[in-house]
């Protein structure tokens, strides 16, 4: 905190308070302000031993004085009390006679007491021509006490007196707390326990019974020049607390109640910066002080009160520390011009002892080179070094590669053969599917074969009987007719040829019935077939009819993808899910794959050959719909995307971009292959097909025959694995899958999407349209075909229609016909019936005949139809005993196929497993290859190191150096190990080695000039203390001059008041302080008496002046006295009351802390500003407590 000063004596100030009049005339400016002095320099020094002087004695010099009129005891008195002041002085010190300088500076009193007098009338004159009731005074905007609260405080429980902001008198009755606002004034505000005279520590201070005590004080912080007013605001509070256990501290308090620190510095800065000096006797007098600096104290401590007061004796022990520190610098530079001589004449003796050195420079610098290149010759070593871990780690590297491939490249097989186990698997459970389903259909055949047969067995055993029931009955017939021709012949020797005729009749109409029924039962054997060919018609109409519906349908969506293709409305991913181009946008905004997806498949393919797309849709697959990327992380990020979007037919695969060299595994070049006729514009999506539907091995062919020819009549081609062809048969986009593998040839068709899916695979537009082209014009030709096919199928329908039709006419035709026979029958048998004497026997025959041929017509027809049945029936079991052999031919087949089909997976899987084992060990060997290249790393990386350090080290010794071709370390160390031993022959005759001459001559010359370099120093830096320690005992002897005027022209000045005279004795250079007063105004001519001889009252007035005058000249804005009337009589205690009101209200901003136990009112001039705090009779406060 920068402290505030007389004449920038301490340093620069924050602000400086200063009171000048408004109206001081220029004699006023020629004079410094004397009011206060303090300084920043530390009293650490204070108490030194001064240097005594040995020259000659000081020049006594004082300010002239007339002789007093006192009694004669009196004049012995004080002339004794000189002498013996004099006589026990000290010798004066050399800073004692420099500081007074002869005391020259005082021989002007009078001069200097007229022009103080004149400042004091000019300002009386001002103050009386201001108008009556106007007060010249007015409050300070901060440094002013707004109140002080103690608690727990001496005797005192809870104190709170607040204060005005000029003058404030304290009163009351004795024990009522009237000192205690001082002392608490002094301690809180940072002063010394003991600067209160009232106990010697602060645990004296607390009151009985109570532990802790605490005491607060509120200082103003206004205006443009408050202390740190953006932190504490308007008001500064500040508290100290102190326990009887030793504890306490200070705390500084914002307006608002904030703590803003608790150090104690922060009060002794703030005390500094509003110049409050609570420790300043003169400032805060206690009532001890009061007592003995009003009426009991001497001269040596009235002057000793004032140097303190007035801050001369702070400066004085401040300057009198930089004079010890001028004196001590003065000897140490003697010293060092002592230590000059010994300097030069080691440095001339080094001089000498170099000039032998240099006489064998060559052979030094050639043994320096040779030291310079040893450093090197290391480093270029190890460099050597590097270059050949350089070549090993570069061969590590080569390795390294070599392992890499291998890696990928078993990597790849490992690809393909998961490739063919997954392929293999598949056809295990394709084949155990079909397995089950031939099982199944087995069974099934072996039960349709078992119900045929006992079909078959039963219809046997059902001929059999109606064999044997057909020849009884046939029998019996021929039994009855020859019955019959016997009856009728001994008829017709009985009754002539009438009878005969009638017989024929009744035989030619029973014909007539028979070929009617015959003709009636082929016509009825005819409608079945009639109606099995309608039906068949039917169906096939129905058949032929889809087919149309089809192919129309065909046609239909060949001309929309025409017009898609012309008009250029066929998007890219219309063959794929909704939500693909929202996935595909997510992906190009996402910026946290390592490397991003690559899809859908299919949009990223083109086929040369578009004919060939329905088929390359269904060999894909839904991988058309996938994606690749390229390591674990990015396919669980990608499928997050796709599950939020609930994209669920996408497959995501993970594949390496390094490229799959098919050179050697593919066909020969007469064949197309998948990968011949496709256009891949990336190469994930590339390996990806051929690792999973090695397309590099799947030839197409444009014919049946040619696939055949390839695959089946001869062994198949090397590199082929697949083969398709078309079949134009089954309609457009129609192939058939051939494989030739251990178990045989197989062949699967391959059924073309939906026409109403879109085709996620791109191709040629022109080429598509030319293929949509000609599939158009064959489809419409296959469609002409079929709707002629349609016509003839609804022409036979019309034909079996007609035909039955007629069938039905003729069996209506033939019912009546036999009808109308059977009538003819009755009446002939009605007219044989009618014959006379026809046997009755002969009717009974032709009665039995008529049955038993009915019974064979029964029997036969029964015979025939299970004939029939059973040649029926007997094809059926052939058929289905036919079935059955195949079924289990096929089902043989298939545990065949199975059994080849899990070997080849297990061929597969132990081939996996060599390629497993054979890719750890190919990534070991990788590993192997790394650490290798690592150690070798590490190792070169500590070479380099050492090579940086050794290089480094010899950089610190010289510049790099060349070491020739053929140069070694030991080589060199033996040119030098030559040399040195020279050398050191040399340096044994001198006494001294190469590095001490050259050291010694190094540290004396650089110990003479750092020496010259000090005493220059030294001697410049005493010239500028001197300078300024002589300049500011200048200002201190000024300082000292005018506020002495001042304090004498303000006590004479103060003394008028009451007419009474006097003057004011400062002997300066005796340390004396005199008051000399002379009371009775009829006594002019007479002259000031000593203090001794006035009574009690005016001996206190006099004080009171005193006081008032070394007041003056202070700049604190603090002024507190404690019972200054106490030896008063009513009279000089009024006077001395007004006295101090009206010195309040001419010392513009300051406060003033008066205490009394007498009462003020009547006896003093009071106005707006004064306070008078009145302070409680304890006896009463004792009552109150006790109410």
């Amino acid at each position: 905190m920068p402290t505030r000063t007389i004449n920038s004596i301490g340093g620069s100030a924050a602000r400086k308070r200063s009171r000048h009049d408004e109206d001081d005339n220029s004699l006023e400016h020629e004079v410094a302000d004397v009011r206060e002095a303090s300084s920043s320099l530390q009293n650490e020094a204070r108490h030194k031993r001064a240097r005594i002087s040995q020259g000659k004695q000081p020049v006594i010099s004082r300010a002239p004085r007339k002789p007093s009129e006192s009694s004669s005891e009196e004049d012995e008195d004080v002339v004794d009390m000189r002498a013996q002041t004099r006589d026990d002085a000290p010798a004066a010190t050399q800073y004692e006679i420099m500081r007074d300088a002869g005391f020259e500076h005082l021989q002007h009193a009078d001069e200097d007491d007229k022009r103080a007098t004149q400042r004091i009338r000019m300002r009386k004159g001002r103050s009386q021509s201001n108008r009556a009731g106007a007060l010249t005074n007015h409050a300070a905007n901060n440094g002013i006490l707004e109140s002080i609260t103690c608690i727990n405080f001496m005797c005192h429980s809870k104190l709170f007196v607040t204060l005005g902001p000029n003058l404030n008198f304290i009163v009351g009755e004795n024990g009522s707390g009237k000192s205690a606002i001082l002392t608490a004034i002094t301690l809180c505000l940072g002063g010394k326990a003991s600067s209160t005279n009232r106990g010697g520590n602060m645990k004296a201070f607390i009151k009985e019974g109570q532990s802790e005590a605490r005491l607060s004080v509120k200082i103003k912080n206004q205006g443009e020049d408050a202390y740190q007013h953006e932190i504490y605001g308007d008001t500064i509070t500040v508290e100290r607390r102190f326990k009887r256990n030793g504890g306490g501290g200070f705390r500084t308090f914002s307006a608002a109640g904030a703590l803003i620190s608790d150090k104690k510095s922060e009060v002794n800065d703030i005390s500094e910066y509003y110049c409050l000096q609570v420790d300043n006797p003169l400032n805060v007098l206690s009532q001890d002080n009061a007592r003995q600096f009003l009426n009991q104290a001497s001269a040596k401590q009235k002057y000793k009160f004032f140097l303190q007061g007035v801050q001369l004796q702070q400066l004085d022990d401040d300057y009198r520390v930089v004079e010890e520190m001028v004196s001590s610098s003065e000897n140490k530079e003697a010293d060092l011009e002592t230590r000059l001589e010994a300097c030069k004449q080691n440095y001339d003796n080094a001089k000498r002892t170099h000039a032998l050195y240099m006489e064998s420079e060559n052979m030094r610098q050639e043994h320096q080179l040779l030291r310079q290149k040893i450093l090197w010759a290391q480093v270029v070593e190890q460099e050597r070094k590097i270059g050949e871990f350089d070549d090993k780690i570069a061969e590590a590297d080569q390795l390294i590669q070599e392992s890499q491939e291998h890696v990928a490249e078993k990597t790849q097989e490992l690809e393909r053969n998961d490739a063919h186990i997954d392929q293999a698997e598949a056809e295990v459970n394709a084949i155990k599917e079909e397995h089950t389903n031939q099982e199944t259909v087995m069974e099934e055949a072996q039960q349709k074969y078992e119900r045929a047969r006992s079909d078959l067995e039963r219809l046997r055993n059902e001929e059999r009987d109606a064999y044997s029931q057909l020849s009884n009955a046939s029998k019996d017939v021929k039994e009855y007719e020859q019955n019959i021709k016997d009856e009728e012949q001994r008829l017709q020797d009985s009754h002539g040829d009438a009878h005969t005729e009638k017989l024929r009749a009744l035989d030619a109409a029973r014909a007539d019935l028979q070929q009617i029924e015959k003709e009636s039962e082929e016509a009825q054997q005819r409608l079945p077939n009639l109606n099995t060919d309608a039906d068949k018609a039917t169906r096939e109409l129905s058949t032929v009819g889809t087919f149309v519906t089809q192919k129309q349908a065909e046609i239909a969506g060949v001309k929309k993808r025409l017009r898609d293709l012309e008009q250029g409305h066929r998007g890219l991913y219309d063959g794929y899910e909704q939500p693909m181009q929202n996935l595909l946008r997510e992906i190009e905004q996402d910026g946290g794959f390592e490397r991003k997806p690559v899809g859908p498949i299919g949009a990223h393919i083109q086929v040369s050959n578009p004919a060939w797309s329905p088929m390359l849709e269904k060999l894909f697959g839904e991988n058309l719909n996938g994606f690749v990327v390229t390591n674990k992380r990015d396919q669980q990020r990608l499928s997050n995307m796709m599950n939020r979007l609930r994209i669920t037919r996408s497959p995501i695969l993970i594949g390496s971009p390094r490229t799959i060299d098919t050179s050697s595994s593919e066909p020969d070049n007469n064949f197309d292959t998948v990968l011949r006729i496709l256009k891949i514009d990336d190469q994930l999506i590339r390996n990806q097909l051929i690792i999973n539907n090695r397309i590099e091995k799947t030839i197409l062919v444009e014919s049946q025959e040619e696939a055949d020819e390839i695959m089946v009549k001869s062994s198949p081609p090397r590199n082929v694995a697949a083969c398709y062809h078309p079949i134009p048969r089954r309609g457009r986009g129609w192939t058939v899958r051939i494989v030739a593998n251990a178990n045989g040839i197989n062949s699967t068709p391959v059924a073309p999407p939906p026409d109403h899916v879109p085709p996620r695979l791109q191709s040629d537009s022109l080429q598509e349209t030319t293929l949509h082209k000609e599939q158009l014009e064959q489809l419409q030709v296959e469609l002409r075909g079929l709707q002629k096919e349609k016509q003839t199928k609804q022409q036979t329908i019309e034909r079996c229609r007609k035909e039955i039709t007629e069938v039905s006419k003729t069996v209506n035709r033939n019912k009546q016909r036999a009808r109308e026979t059977q009538v003819d029958i009755d009446d002939i048998q009605a007219q044989l019936d009618a014959f006379e004497g026809v046997d009755s026997r002969l009717e009974g025959l032709r009665d039995d005949l008529e049955k038993a041929r009915e019974a064979v017509e029964h029997y036969g027809n029964q015979y025939g139809d299970l004939g029939l049945k059973k040649q029926g029936q007997n094809q059926l079991v052939e058929e289905t005993k036919a079935d059955l052999k195949a079924e289990k031919t096929k089902y043989r087949e298939f545990e065949t196929r199975l059994s080849k089909a899990e070997n080849k997976v297990k061929r597969y899987q132990d081939s996996r497993q060599i390629v497993v084992v054979e890719k750890n060990e190919a990534h070991d060997k990788h590993h192997i290859a790394i650490n290798r290249k690592q150690h070798l790393e590490e190792r070169r990386q500590r070479l380099g190191e050492t090579v940086a350090e050794f290089t480094e080290q010899a950089s610190r010794v010289c510049e790099r150096v060349h070491i020739g071709e053929g140069e070694t370390y030991d080589s060199i160390e033996k040119k030098l190990d030559s040399l040195d031993k020279a050398l050191k022959d040399r340096e044994r005759r001198r006494g001294m080695t190469d590095a001490q001459v050259q050291q010694r001559l190094e540290e004396t010359k650089g110990a003479l000039e750092t020496l010259k370099s000090n005493i220059t120093r030294a001697r410049n830096t005493n010239q500028l203390l001197k300078k300024s320690l002589g300049e500011r005992l200048a200002k201190w002897r000024k300082f000292q001059r005018y506020i002495s005027s001042s304090s004498r022209a303000n006590f004479m000045y103060l003394l008028s008041e009451r007419e009474y005279r006097g003057k004011l004795i400062l002997d300066h250079e005796n340390h004396t302080l005199e008051v000399q007063v002379e009371p009775d105004k009829t006594r002019k001519s007479a002259s000031a008496r000593n203090t001794k001889t006035l009574s009690g009252g005016e001996k206190s007035f006099s004080s009171i002046c005193l006081l008032l005058a070394i007041w003056e000249a202070m700049g604190s804005p603090l002024r507190c006295l404690d019972e200054f009337d106490v030896f008063m009589d009513n009279v000089n205690r009024a006077i001395s009351t007004n006295m101090l009101v009206d010195a309040a209200r001419n010392s513009v901003g300051r406060q003033f802390i008066l205490i009394t136990p007498n009462a003020i009112e009547g006896r003093a001039k009071l106005d707006k500003d004064v306070t008078i705090t009145r302070m409680k009779d304890p006896r009463q406060r004792g009552i109150q407590d006790m109410i």
